[in-house]
C-alpha cells in the first residue's frame, strides 16, 4: 500500500472512503457467490434436479471449510489494519506470512481428510442413494483443487487489508467469468456432466489464485511475503484465530445449519426438496452477500482507526454501514417477494413442477430480511475492534439458539413450510438482540469521544 492509501483511511471523508472500498468488496463477493448461482443455474438446466440435490448436499462441508479458511483471512486482514494504523509495516508483514503459511497447512490437512472420508461424510450430510454418486463426482474434484479457493479467496482478503480493494475486486470478477464461461463449455459443449462443473469452478478459481501470485510478487504490494515470516509463531497464530473466531463461529454453524437443513427436508420432503433448498440458499446468499462485502468493506476503515484512537471516524463508519446494509437487504427482500417465480424458472426453466413449492420457500425465508442488514453489520464492527465476543454471540443466538430449535419444531407444526418459516423467526429475534448491543457500543463510543 502507498503511504497516501493509508493516510486516506484515517483522513478522506467517510461516506466517500466506505464507498472506495465496499463497492469493490460488494463486487467481489457477489462475484463469489456467482460461482454458486452460475453453478446451479448450468447445471440445473442441462443436468437436472438430482444433480441439483447433489450440489446442495455439498455446500455443508463447503462451509466449513470457507469458515476455517475465514478464521485466518479475516483474523490476519483484521490485525494487519491494525498494525498498519499503529505504523508497524513488519509486524504487518509477519501476519501476512503466518496466514500464508497456514493456508497451505489448512489445504493439505482439509483435503487429506475428505477425499478419505468421502463416502460416509455425504451420508451424514443427507445424500441418499440416489444422489450421492453425482455428489461425490463433483465434491472429489471440488476438493482436489481447494487451495486455488483458498489463494483466490483468502489471501485476496489480505490484499485489501493493505488498502487495495479495486485489485482484490478485480481477482474475484477474473474468475468469475471464467467459470461462466468454462460452465457453458464443460456442460453444453463438451457435455462433461456434473464433474464438468466442478472443473470449471477449480480452473476459474486457479486463474484467480495466479492474479493473487502476481500481486505479492510482481511488485505490486506495499507489504512483502518474506521467507522469514512463513513459518509458526504462536502468540501471532493465537491472535489470529481469536481475532478471527467470529468467522469460525459464523461459517460454523451456518455450515451445520445447511446440513440440518438438508436432513430435515430429506425427511419432510425428498430430493426434489433438498433441489428447492439448494436454489433458496443460493438466492438467499446472494441477496446478503452484498452486506457481507459491505461489512468487510468497512473493516479496514473501522481497524485503522480503532488502532490510531480516532473513535468519531470508527462512529461515523458505523452508522453509515448501518443504514447501507438496512437499504441493500430490503431491496433484496422486495425482489425476493415479488420475483420468485421468475427467479426459479432461472434454475429450472418455466416448465418444472417445482416453480410452486420454491416460490412459497423462498418468500418465507426472506420474510424477515430487511432487518439481516444489522445483524452481519454489527457482527463485523465487532471483529473489527477486536472484540469478538459480542460477533460471536450475534450469530450464535440466530444459528444456534434460535434456528436449530425452530427447524424442529416448527415442521411438527407446519410441515415442509415450517423449515422455510424458521429462517425468518431465526432473523426477528437475532435482530432484537444485536439491535441492544449496537446501541449500547453507540452509548460507549460517545462516551468516550466525550471525555
Amino acid at each position: 500500500m502507498e503511504e497516501q492509501n493509508v493516510k486516506a483511511l484515517g483522513e478522506d471523508r467517510i461516506l466517500p472512503l466506505i464507498v472506495r472500498y465496499s463497492m469493490p468488496s460488494i463486487v467481489a463477493t457477489i462475484a463469489n457467490a456467482l460461482y454458486n448461482v452460475v453453478d446451479r443455474i448450468f447445471v440445473g438446466r442441462a443436468l437436472g434436479e438430482d444433480a441439483l440435490a447433489g450440489i446442495t448436499v455439498c455446500f455443508s462441508p463447503t462451509l466449513f471449510l470457507l469458515a476455517l479458511a475465514m478464521t485466518i483471512a479475516h483474523g490476519s486482514a483484521t490485525l494487519i489494519s491494525i498494525k498498519l494504523g499503529e505504523k508497524d509495516k513488519s509486524g504487518a508483514e509477519c501476519v501476512l506470512g503466518q496466514a500464508v503459511f497456514l493456508f497451505f497447512v489448512f489445504y493439505i490437512f482439509a483435503a487429506g481428510v475428505m477425499l478419505t472420508f468421502m463416502s460416509p461424510i455425504l451420508d451424514f450430510l443427507g445424500a441418499t442413494e440416489k444422489i450421492k454418486p453425482l455428489a461425490s463426482s463433483y465434491y472429489t474434484i471440488i476438493i482436489s483443487g481447494l487451495i486455488f479457493e483458498k489463494i483466490s479467496y483468502g489471501i485476496n482478503n489480505l490484499i485489501r487489508a493493505e488498502g487495495r480493494p479495486v485489485y482484490a475486486m478485480s481477482i474475484i470478477l477474473t474468475g468469475v467469468i471464467a467459470n461462466i464461461f468454462l460452465d457453458w463449455l464443460f456442460l453444453f459443449v463438451f457435455g462433461w456432466g456434473i464433474e464438468g462443473a466442478a472443473i470449471a469452478t477449480v480452473m476459474a478459481q486457479a486463474m484467480s489464485s495466479l492474479l493473487v501470485v502476481y500481486f505479492y510478487f510482481g511488485g505490486k504490494s506495499y507489504l512483502r511475503i518474506r521467507l522469514q515470516n512463513i513459518r509458526v509463531r504462536i502468540p501471532l497464530m493465537v491472535s489470529m484465530v481469536y481475532a478471527g473466531s467470529p468467522s469460525l463461529i459464523i461459517q460454523g454453524l451456518s455450515s451445520a445449519s445447511v446440513m440440518m437443513f438438508v436432513r430435515q427436508a430429506r425427511f419432510y420432503g425428498s430430493e426434489s426438496a433438498i433441489a428447492i433448498i439448494g436454489i433458496s440458499m443460493t438466492i438467499t446468499a446472494f441477496i446478503f452477500f452484498p452486506v457481507v462485502g459491505l461489512s468487510m468493506g468497512i473493516q479496514p476503515i473501522i481497524g485503522y482507526n480503532w488502532g490510531a484512537e480516532n473513535l468519531r471516524r470508527v462512529r461515523a463508519t458505523y452508522i453509515n454501514a448501518l443504514w447501507m446494509g438496512t437499504a441493500i437487504c430490503t431491496g433484496g427482500f422486495v425482489v425476493a417477494q415479488i420475483f420468485p417465480d421468475v427467479i426459479f424458472s432461472m434454475f429450472l426453466g418455466s416448465e418444472s413442477n417445482l416453480i410452486p413449492m420454491g416460490e412459497q420457500a423462498l418468500r418465507l425465508m426472506t420474510l424477515c430480511f430487511p432487518l439481516v442488514g444489522v445483524n452481519i453489520i454489527t457482527s463485523g464492527y465487532f471483529q473489527s475492534i477486536k472484540r469478538p465476543i459480542v460477533s460471536i454471540m450475534i450469530t450464535f443466538l440466530r444459528q444456534a439458539i434460535f434456528l436449530v430449535p425452530l427447524l424442529f419444531i416448527l415442521p411438527k407444526w407446519f410441515g415442509i413450510n415450517g423449515i422455510w418459516g424458521s429462517f425468518a423467526v431465526s432473523d426477528f429475534l437475532a435482530f432484537s438482540f444485536t439491535l441492544c448491543a449496537g446501541i449500547r457500543e453507540l452509548i460507549l463510543l460517545n462516551r468516550r469521544i466525550i471525555a
